[in-house]
């Protein structure tokens, strides 16, 4: 789980995987499919992770890891 201590929103991308939101703003939701929110893991191998704002990728919010 990741939590945001700034004060700034990061539209989080894990590639080569889709989530599905199951709450927005407290309310739980089901059957909505996106790329950048809540994720399972179910893709083993390398995978890029990043925020979307360019200036923060820039300044190093980005990762590229392997799991299993």
């Amino acid at each position: 789980m990741f939590h945001n201590r700034s004060d700034e929103t990061h539209p989080l991308h894990m590639h080569r995987h889709l989530f599905e939101l199951v709450e927005l703003n407290g309310k739980p939701t089901a059957g909505i499919r996106k790329d950048t929110v809540d994720m399972v893991a179910d893709q083993p191998g390398l995978t890029l992770f990043h925020c979307h704002i360019q200036q923060h990728m820039d300044f190093g919010f980005k990762a590229l890891f392997r799991y299993a």
